[in-house]
């Protein structure tokens, strides 16, 4: 019975080896062309986005954003009636907390200002070759343009101030009123 067991073990291995050295003839797939995916150009990796346009006649009716309390938060570092002056269009407060406010004008152009801790060094990776070293008050600080849109970072001790246009265009006039705002703010 032994002696079957071992003739038989051998018999189905010698077909497995047998089997794995044979080569079986399949069908070959041709092979699949995948086109390439245009470059997306990132700030700082040869190129940017083109800014977002919106046409020049769209204008936002009064009253369509909510308007919130400016009295609080970060709002406090530079008034509604600034940001107006500074932009000349009438902002309204759509958004305020202890990090952030947000100005909405109403061709939907936005200013936001936003304190958060870090350097300038994250500011300098974002805004790639479009970053330019600037002073605002006795702080160092950063202007330049993330996905077309502009914006100035402002180191203060271990904090930073931070505004960003969105829609707003990033021309030199429009980059020197965000300064403005950031000279405000600081």
């Amino acid at each position: 019975m032994v002696s079957f067991r071992r003739a038989l073990v051998a018999g189905v291995a010698t077909l497995v080896f047998a089997g794995a050295c044979t080569s079986i003839s399949a069908p070959t797939i041709p092979p699949i062309s995948i086109p390439t995916i245009p470059p997306i150009g990132l700030p700082g990796v040869g190129g940017s986005f083109p800014p977002i346009v919106l046409p020049s006649g769209l204008v936002i009716p009064p009253g369509l954003f909510p308007s919130v309390d400016a009295s609080t938060g970060v709002c406090l570092l530079a008034s509604p009636a600034e940001v107006s002056s500074i932009f000349g269009s009438t902002a309204t407060v759509t958004s305020n907390d202890s990090n952030s406010c947000t100005y909405t004008f109403s061709n939907f152009a936005t200013i936001v200002i936003t304190t958060d801790t870090g350097d300038l060094a994250g500011a300098q990776v974002l805004f790639g070759s479009t970053a330019k070293q600037i002073q605002v008050g006795n702080d160092a600080a950063l202007t330049g343009v993330f996905i077309g849109q502009p914006g100035v970072y402002v180191q203060r001790g271990q904090n930073q101030l931070q505004i960003q246009g969105v829609l707003t265009g990033s021309d030199d006039a429009t980059m020197a009123k965000l300064v403005q705002v950031a000279t405000l703010a600081d």
